[in-house]
């Protein structure tokens, strides 16, 4: 066990601390500057018209605009350096991007929604719909195979769906079974190299087959046990273990494989508690970017962010789907929710807005302000009650509003223009008994006010 097939997590990629990070990445504005730097290390260049002369925006530090060039004299478009990451389009601060992404390379287990939710301050909602984004990142469509020898296998994980009643009697729920095929890089007899993992309908060769082809590389020595399927993988030699006759058990013949397994599932439960059969696929992606990239910080940064690599924008509805259809199927769960005086509405209502129950309440009474002014007789004929409704007790009717992109505020008093960064702050250690000096005012050395 040398320190050569053991190194150390961080050996040659240490993150930084999250005081100096926080430090560094303080402002929209060093965050553009770090992302123009690694989109353009040699400084920018106009995509249209290939010009260098351009200028950022002061308010919009992540915006360059061009000023011409001799393809094009009078070019003047304006290029994001958040365009093609996964960063587009976003109405957050670039600072917490880039807090979240580092809390998520840093966190060995990961962090769910719920702790992002309150480092960064944001909705439950929007610290998902970042996780999820970074997540889409970390798959690498031109990602090389696996090559060398390669362990092959298969498991089954757990997991309840909702609605699932516990079994009678205490114990676990009802277990319904999602199949998950692994491969692992083995170097040597200790060492262990990148891995693979996604799902499959089931064990036979129709599932496993095109898993192995298409994550393993034409000539890779393959080890399975004795599942016939692995049989036809074709362009591969294979090497089968009968572990019925082996005098060792299968946790030490295939020992990085189990080890993988059994990883992934402690991961599921202490992170997230647990699967969900519609976004597995994103959680082994992201398993498998933790693992190939555990020894490095740097890469795993530009990787999240979507640098080198042109992705398009995705929104919410991309990543849960459809919810016109899920509501037209759950008509009557979403009824249950509502006063039976209100049923009627609601079911006119369902086909336009979401399933929320508070934004069936906000439209509900949105509906009922609409009909006051249209018809006040209707309106004092209508019951409003919802009595003895625990689902509405003490709910706050509120509308929410979707902010703008934010701005730097413009310069104040005291604060001067720094090549590097957009404004420095004066020194409060400087001595504020030293009068002010006609000379040096507005200059970076004495700031007395």
């Amino acid at each position: 066990m040398t320190e050569a097939l053991f190194p150390t997590r961080w050996k040659h990629d240490k993150p930084p601390s999250l005081e100096k990070f926080v430090d560094t990445f303080h402002d929209d504005y060093a965050c553009a500057e770090y992302l123009s730097n690694k989109r353009w290390p040699g400084g920018f260049v106009c995509p249209h018209c290939g010009s260098r002369k351009a200028w950022r925006l002061e308010t919009r530090p992540w915006l360059w605009q061009c000023g011409g060039g001799e393809k094009d004299p009078g070019c003047r478009k304006q290029t994001s350096v958040i365009a093609g990451t996964v960063m587009q389009g976003t109405h957050l601060p670039l600072r917490k991007w880039f807090l979240a992404a580092y809390l998520m390379a840093t966190h060995s287990n990961g962090i769910s929604a719920l702790q992002l939710q309150t480092k960064i301050d944001v909705t439950y909602k929007t610290a998902w719909l970042l996780l999820h984004k970074l997540r889409r990142a970390m798959v690498n469509p031109n990602r090389a195979p696996l090559e060398g020898n390669v362990d092959v296998d298969e498991t089954a994980i757990p997991y309840r769906r909702d609605g699932d009643e516990l079994k009678k009697g205490g114990g676990s729920s009802t277990a319904n079974q999602i199949w998950v095929a692994g491969a692992v890089e083995t170097i040597g007899r200790f060492g262990v190299g990148r891995i693979r993992l996604a799902r499959i309908a089931n064990r036979s060769a129709d599932s496993i087959v095109p898993f192995v082809v298409a994550n393993t590389a034409p000539g890779t020595h393959l080890r399975t046990d004795e599942l016939a399927s692995y049989n036809k993988v074709p362009d591969r030699p294979l090497t089968k273990v009968n572990l019925k006759r082996s005098p060792l058990p299968a946790h030490i013949v295939f020992k990085w494989i189990h080890v993988l397994f059994a990883n992934l599932k402690r991961w599921a439960l202490g992170t997230y508690h647990g699967f969900r059969e519609k976004h597995i696929d994103a959680y082994l992606n992201e398993f498998v970017f933790r693992w190939n990239r555990r020894r490095s910080f740097g890469s795993t940064m530009d990787r999240m962010f979507g640098i080198g690599q042109r992705l398009a924008p995705i929104t919410y509805r991309d990543i849960v789907g459809d919810t016109k259809r899920w509501k037209q199927d759950h008509i009557e769960e979403i009824l249950k929710m509502c006063h039976p005086n209100k049923r009627q509405i609601v079911r006119d209502l369902v086909a336009y807005y979401r399933v929320s129950r508070v934004e069936i309440m906000d439209n509900l009474v949105w509906w009922v302000d609409r009909l006051y002014e249209e018809d006040p007789a209707a309106y004092r004929s209508f019951q409003w009650e919802f009595d003895g409704v625990p689902e509405f007790a003490d709910r706050r009717i509120y509308k929410r509003r979707k902010s703008g992109r934010p701005v730097l505020t413009p310069r104040r008093p005291g604060e001067v223009k720094m090549t590097g960064r957009r404004y420095r702050k004066p020194d409060p250690l400087l001595p504020r008994m030293l009068p002010p000096s006609p000379v040096s005012r507005g200059s970076v050395a004495i700031a007395a006010e």
